[in-house]
């Protein structure tokens, strides 16, 4: 069970770094990016480094799977694992590239290592590669996606413009809500010449997005793509003007590894009470044990916090879904 345990864990966190919310904003072709690929962090963000249980955990699926080489399941676990631990430390790609080379030798057209192979070339930059293994996924399971998306974002950063904008284009007609698929397109009507249409799918992206941050990097990437000035972002007196604990509050939330570079913003509607937005922080999805790990190491800072800044009153911070508006938990302290 404890096995188990640590694997459902392990997964959990890893698909949240992997989740990428927004891609970055300027590249070398063109100016603009496409979503997808590596995890990008906050300008001036800390780098990330894989907590040592989690590379001990990984020590040890290395000597079970080795201690099993025809144990297909074995395999596919620790291939995902090291794929999700090459999101914070690249120096794993290569292993789990391996890994999941292993399983398809087991089983050929094994769907899961089909994606995880294309997944590990689009990190590397690979496209051809990553092409060639996402079709192979695809002829499985065309109704993918995501991993259609990342095709046509492939067929991008090839400069194979037609092919990535029906790519793109048969992920909108399958769901037309699909966030990256728009901006996707977008870009890639910019790379074809194609401003207008590049604008239209820009502003369905921008509609389709309810976090103000993702918005105003879409504004952002509407105005390079007009060759005007990229607006400033400004800063209110309010956000300037937090207190000693409402700062050490931000902190703390910040320097949660994982959680802190979820945050898209943070409101206080009072002087201890705060509204914490993150994007693609699925709490509800964790193992109870984790999560009330989480919630009560972040009562406990903030109590600390309290006593340091002689505050007699409760404090309460709401983690909120960006996407949904949804309450995840609260923390009174």
């Amino acid at each position: 069970m404890l096995v188990s345990y640590l694997v459902v864990g392990t997964g959990l966190w890893f698909a949240v770094l992997r989740s990428q919310p927004f891609p970055a904003v300027t590249s070398s072709a063109g100016g603009l990016a496409p979503s997808g690929g590596s995890q990008q962090l906050p300008q001036n963000h800390p780098p990330l480094a894989l907590p040592e249980e989690v590379k001990k955990r990984i020590a040890e699926l290395v000597e079970k799977a080795n201690a099993a080489p025809q144990d297909v399941q074995a395999w596919k676990t620790l291939a995902e694992v090291q794929f999700r631990a090459s999101q914070v430390d690249a120096s794993y790609r290569s292993a789990a590239l391996a890994s999941y080379r292993h399983v398809l030798e087991l089983v050929p057209n094994d769907p899961d290592a089909l994606r995880g192979v294309g997944n590990v070339y689009y990190d590397l930059e690979e496209y051809a590669k990553a092409i060639e293994y996402y079709q192979r996924y695809l002829a499985q399971k065309p109704e993918d996606l995501n991993v259609r998306t990342d095709l046509g974002t492939m067929y991008l950063y090839s400069n194979d413009i037609d092919r990535a904008v029906a790519e793109y284009q048969t992920v909108i007609e399958k769901d037309p809500s699909f966030f990256q698929a728009h901006f996707n397109l977008g870009i890639a009507y910019h790379e074809r010449g194609q401003s207008e249409k590049a604008r239209e799918s820009l502003l369905r992206a921008k509609s389709l997005a309810s976090d103000q941050n993702i918005q105003a990097r879409i504004d952002q990437v509407l105005a390079q793509l007009n060759g005007s000035a990229v607006p400033s972002t400004s800063v209110s007196s309010a956000e300037v003007a937090r207190s000693p604990f409402q700062q050490a509050v931000e902190r703390i939330l910040r320097d949660q590894q994982i959680m802190g570079q979820r945050i898209t913003r943070i409101e206080w509607l009072a002087a201890a009470e705060a509204r914490v937005f993150l994007q693609n922080f699925p709490m509800d999805g964790m193992p109870a044990e984790i999560r009330g790990r989480l919630v009560e190491k972040l009562r406990s800072q903030i109590a600390e916090a309290k006593r340091t800044a002689g505050m007699r009153s409760t404090a309460r911070v709401d983690l909120i879904d960006a996407d949904t508006q949804k309450i995840m938990e609260t923390i009174n302290s």
